[in-house]
């Protein structure tokens, strides 16, 4: 955000708060006005602002990075000559914006100017704001030391009453009072040691008179008023130029002296309004002459304050929530900008080794006019050509279209949608005839190879005195999305079926052609497809690969008999039993038979039972049994050795997720290991270990098979373990604590794909 945008935003919030101060300034409690002006100050301050949907500049259409002021006026290169005609375009694209009698080249450099970020050059409009700012800087530096060199000649003051004032008013910075024959009103100055400096005809013994003053003060020094006032003049040095801040500062600083009014009123109580306005009125009308970051007891808009004493009432509970409201409501709609292609801008502006800065964005966005989408293609393009019709102009938009990181997100980012669907195809020499490319496919884990359809739509404009942009689009769109959806609608045997596919998916392409090709807009697709390819079922390839490894099936396959044996295990109520008493159950029968208890591990291993198991029986044996005879290995090592029993160690599976485009392809690959430690297996019940690892196993699958390929693209292996260390962490508790073996975790990717 540049300085007259800020200044521009400020400017509208002062003005609302001005009128909402002439309309509540009585009726509200006068601390929501200081709240109010601490924003206003911030938004002067701040050189970015928040979007917001509730944004008042959301309604009325100025869009920029910065979300206000400058509406959809595309960005001017101030060295270039401007076309003949494109002001009059300019003031037709962008009449809320733009004034027919000022040179677009002036608005450009001012712009550019005092954008406070980027100044590349020195020129006239800069150094007349710097001259202006360090004048006023000069004037409040000059005229506070001058006063605090007068303050100096003060003394302190000694009695039995500011002593004992000062005994009850105590804060962690020490309050020192003072008197001074240079001033005729009391003030207040210092922040890490304030004074409360007091004129040197003051009545010490009107104690009465006394209270009220110090009382002042001290909610000066208590509020940080010297602080807020050092913002307010910053403010008012950086934005010199604008009217609109001088009257911020001055309506500030009344409010400030209303607030301090207030909170003496409401120490003290109502029946102190009146001898409290009798003692402003009493009070020394002259000022002490300039005294900035100083808290003035004057008469300063002295009618104001009094009427506003007058007027104050304890604060209900109803006010103070229609405060509260104002000021969110005030916030939400004044001092945030736009929620438009400003955040979009934002977001391309983030990309990793982007080459282009955030005018060259907002160059871009700036040709996603209002209303562009309902311009025939003519208009459009006629519209932007003029727009962008200087050599600059022409050389950024062929660096947008050959970025390589724009292209990747032109399926989910609007702006670079906008780019390379509508922008370039539109605006190429050859407009009338565009091709787009694309891809879907099948995600099956175990197929060799998974389905895929390649197609390459090509549309031609017939009429573009007639085709809209957005019937453009949303052919282009809808034709790549009915082509998508073949394959998500086919059983895996149809997939396998090269023949009938084809003829499915000719089928579709003639109806896609009968509902979307017109006299305006033809369309012609071409594609290309690959069938599924998978074994006939998972068992057997995990089967055949068993079997080819020499020392499977040592003992030959399993009968009814050793799983009958190993399921008498599962008595009812087992999950109850504690860890120890069931892995020593397990332990007698595997010290039984060797060779029964090798064949159903190996059978496991395989996922290949040699008799039918219903579901819950392949969970005890794969879930149950495998784990808990992993605890007993580690049991009876600990045992042979005499070293403490170790942790068993699971996982050891690698989990791969591809894609592919374009005859390249793009994959991922995780192996992982983890283990899990029980210090009390008497406390622990079977179910509760069960559950623990049952559920870390589900949850890595579902982090796994739920995750896009394009997300996991993007993953590091830190990212993975984080990941997995969040699982643990869920499934871990008290009795069962689950560790990732950070060195036991290997991850992969690899994008091979390429640009159609």
């Amino acid at each position: 955000m540049n300085l007259l945008q800020m200044s521009f935003s400020g400017a509208v919030l002062i003005v609302a708060i001005v009128l909402i101060r002439a309309i509540a300034i009585h009726k509200l409690p006068k601390n929501t006005f200081i709240v109010l002006w601490g924003i206003v100050i911030l938004r002067l301050l701040i050189p970015f602002s928040i979007p917001s949907m509730f944004s008042f500049y959301s309604f009325v259409g100025y869009h920029t990075p910065s979300g206000i002021w400058t509406g959809t006026l595309p960005a001017v290169n101030p060295e270039a000559a401007i076309p003949q005609g494109q002001q009059e375009l300019i003031n037709q694209a962008n009449p809320q914006t733009v004034n027919p009698a000022v040179d677009v080249s002036v608005v450009s450099e001012l712009s550019d100017v005092t954008d406070i970020i980027d100044i590349t050059d020195i020129s006239a409009p800069i150094l007349i704001w710097c001259a202006g700012m360090v004048i006023c800087a000069l004037f409040f530096i000059i005229s506070y030391y001058r006063s605090r060199l007068e303050f100096r000649t003060a003394l302190p003051v000694h009695n039995e009453f500011i002593e004992q004032w000062q005994r009850a008013h105590r804060i962690k910075r020490t309050i020192s009072i003072r008197q001074s024959d240079r001033i005729s009103t009391p003030l207040t100055y210092g922040i890490l040691h304030p004074v409360i400096l007091m004129p040197k005809k003051t009545d010490w013994e009107d104690t009465v008179q006394l209270q009220y003053v110090l009382l002042h003060e001290y909610m000066h020094i208590c509020r940080y008023d010297t602080v807020i006032k050092l913002m307010a003049a910053a403010a008012l040095c950086l934005h010199w130029f604008n009217p609109f801040v001088w009257a911020m500062y001055v309506l500030f600083n009344r409010d400030i002296e209303l607030a301090c009014d207030e909170c003496v009123v409401h120490h003290l109580g109502e029946k102190s309004k009146s001898a409290y306005a009798c003692m402003l009125i009493s009070m020394e009308a002259e000022k002490s002459g300039l005294t900035p970051f100083c808290n003035n007891f004057s008469k300063n808009a002295i009618e104001e304050r009094i009427t506003a004493i007058m007027k104050i009432k304890k604060n209900t509970l109803s006010a103070i929530l229609i405060a509260a409201g104002l000021i969110v409501c005030v916030t939400t709609t004044f001092a945030t900008s736009a929620l438009d292609t400003a955040s979009q801008t934002q977001k391309l502006s983030t990309i990793p080794d982007t080459n282009f800065t955030d005018e060259e964005y907002e160059k871009l966005v700036s040709l996603q006019f209002d209303g562009y989408e309902d311009m025939t293609v003519t208009q459009f393009r006629n519209r932007v050509l003029e727009l962008t019709d200087t050599i600059e102009y022409k050389k950024l938009l062929d660096r947008f279209s050959q970025d390589e990181a724009l292209y990747e997100l032109k399926d989910t980012n609007e702006i670079a949608s906008f780019l390379f669907y509508i922008l370039d195809p539109l605006t190429a020499e050859k407009w009338q005839s565009r091709g787009f490319g694309g891809y879907t496919q099948t995600n099956f884990s175990d197929a060799s190879d998974n389905a895929m359809l390649e197609y390459f739509l090509t549309l031609n404009i017939e009429d573009g005195d007639k085709l809209t942009v957005r019937e453009y689009e949303k052919t282009r769109s809808a034709v790549g999305d009915e082509l998508k959806a073949i394959l998500q609608n086919t059983t895996t045997e149809q997939l396998q079926d090269e023949e009938f596919m084809k003829q499915t998916i000719d089928a579709k392409i003639d109806s896609v052609e009968k509902q979307w090709d017109t006299d305006k807009l033809k369309m012609a697709v071409e594609y290309s497809f690959t069938p599924l390819s998978i074994p006939e079922t998972e068992d057997e390839n995990r089967l055949t690969a068993v079997q080819n490894e020499e020392e499977i099936y040592t003992y030959g396959k399993a009968t009814e008999e050793d799983y009958q044996s190993l399921l008498a295990l599962k008595t009812p109520g087992y999950q109850d039993m504690s860890l120890a008493d069931f892995n020593m159950h397990l332990l007698e029968w595997a010290n039984e038979s060797y060779e029964r208890m090798e064949k159903i591990n190996m059978e496991t291993a395989a996922n290949d039972y040699s008799i039918p198991l219903s579901t819950d029986d392949k969970t005890f044996v794969a879930l149950t049994v495998r784990v808990s005879g992993m605890e007993n290995a580690e049991f009876v090592k600990s045992e042979y050795t005499g070293d403490p029993e170790q942790d068993p160690i699971l996982g050891g599976n690698t989990l791969e997720k591809q894609t592919g485009e374009g005859g390249y392809a793009a994959w991922s690959s995780m192996y992982y290991q983890y283990s899990y430690h029980i210090s009390d297996k008497e406390a622990v019940t079977v179910g509760e270990r069960d559950r623990s690892i049952g559920g870390m196993e589900n949850d890595i699958k579902e982090f796994w098979d739920g995750t896009d390929i394009e997300d996991l693209l993007k993953m590091t292996e830190s990212d993975v373990i984080e990941k997995l260390n969040e699982i643990a962490a869920k499934n871990s508790n008290d009795k069962i604590v689950i560790t990732i073996r950070e060195d036991g975790i290997g991850f992969e990717s690899m994008d091979e794909r390429y640009k159609i």
